[in-house]
């Protein structure tokens, strides 16, 4: 296959792996993604993942890319904290929750980083459909919270909810406090309780 047909054929796919390109050519040899990788067509992203040189890379990209790399997963943690614009500044890379164990990923974007949370814990995450059969997993804000409170067991206090910097009007517009509460109830754990409940109270001091 030449590259202009393979473009032609690939470029619906924000990113793509060689089972990918097998799905439409069975025979493609490995080597040939690497040969235009040397040329410039194409860019390596992470975990067998690349991208066409030429397309434009955005925070959609980014989040789709970070769902097929490490899979299963949703963004969530920072990254999805800078979506709903709870935190000010851009969050370099993706951040990620997984029921596999913790992994990271380099790349020319930023890292991939993924956090482990025990399988009955994947769960508050929306779909959303960028383009026809093109989506990626994301948390909701209040799962997004609580994921964070979760894997950063020593933010507890008012002084360390203060510390975030977070965008505290914005959070305070957009959470759903009952939403909140369901989530924490089914992590069942105490200490996990008394921080939300905590979180909430400094939110609306």
């Amino acid at each position: 296959m030449r590259f202009r047909e393979f473009e032609n054929r690939m470029k619906a796919l924000p990113v793509f792996n060689l089972n990918d390109v097998r799905k439409l050519d069975p025979g493609f040899p490995r080597q040939q993604l690497y040969f235009w990788h040397k040329q410039g067509y194409i860019k390596p992203l992470a975990g067998g993942y690349y991208i066409l040189a030429d397309r434009a890379m955005d925070e959609m990209v980014l989040f789709i890319a970070a769902n097929k790399i490490y899979e299963p997963s949703y963004v969530s943690l920072e990254s999805a904290l800078a979506y709903y614009q709870i935190i000010p500044e851009t969050v370099l890379g993706v951040t990620s929750v997984s029921s596999r164990k913790t992994k990271q990923y380099e790349s020319a974007w930023g890292v991939f980083s993924y956090r482990s949370v025990k399988p009955q814990y994947m769960i508050g995450y929306q779909v959303i459909e960028t383009s026809p059969g093109i989506k990626f997993k994301i948390a909701y804000l209040e799962k997004a919270l609580l994921d964070y409170l979760y894997l950063n067991s020593k933010t507890h206090s008012m002084g360390d909810f203060e510390g975030l910097r977070w965008n505290r009007n914005q959070l305070h517009d957009l959470l759903d406090h009952s939403m909140f509460t369901k989530y924490v109830k089914l992590f069942n754990k105490r200490t996990l309780e008394n921080r939300g409940t905590q979180f909430l109270e400094f939110l609306n001091a």
